[in-house]
């Protein structure tokens, strides 16, 4: 059942990785487009903003597959003196609390777009967007990460090893 639930949040992950990708070069694009419309005169609504909006996306969507691919740094001055159960159950811990922290997070994001859409929220720039649809890639991110954060957590309990956590490559260990 691990097995198979690696699988598919190692699919979900690479695409959230994917998506990041996707934003920061749209980042670039409207950006683009603000510079060259300034140059030539011109008032291009929600540029700015739109370009805020990305950065967020990109930033949470990035969280899980950074996650998956180990790219999180990880402060080791306590845990590289410890060995054994004593260093699996501080890191259990931090991955624990790290789970919850994130679980917090995409609660109340995803709370934040469900009520943006029910009252209809817009932007206040120039543009009106309905807030929600620039919030809802953020929340995404948010419960895509609190979910790789839960299975780590679930699988480490499970197999006894914090190496092998959601999304992550066999050949990989815990310490990359």
């Amino acid at each position: 059942m691990l097995a198979k639930t690696d699988t598919i949040l190692r699919a979900i992950t690479q695409g959230c990785g994917l998506l990041a990708a996707l934003f920061v070069v749209l980042i670039g694009i409207l950006v683009l487009i603000n510079i060259v419309s300034r140059s030539l005169g011109l008032f291009v609504p929600g540029m700015t903003e739109g370009a805020g909006y990305c950065m967020a996306a990109a930033g949470s969507l990035g969280l899980a597959y950074t996650f998956g691919e180990h790219g999180h740094i990880r402060v080791s001055m306590v845990i590289g003196r410890l060995r054994g159960r004593a260093r699996f159950a501080i890191e259990l811990w931090a991955l624990g609390l790290a789970a919850v922290l994130a679980c917090y997070l995409a609660y109340y994001l995803a709370r934040m777009v469900y009520v943006s859409h029910l009252f209809e929220d817009r932007s206040d720039g120039s543009d009106e967007l309905l807030i929600w649809i620039p919030q809802a890639p953020t929340a995404f991110g948010f419960v895509v990460f609190a979910l790789a954060l839960v299975h780590a957590v679930v699988n480490g309990l499970v197999s006894g090893d914090l190496g092998q956590g959601a999304a992550s490559d066999p050949g990989k260990s815990a310490g990359h």
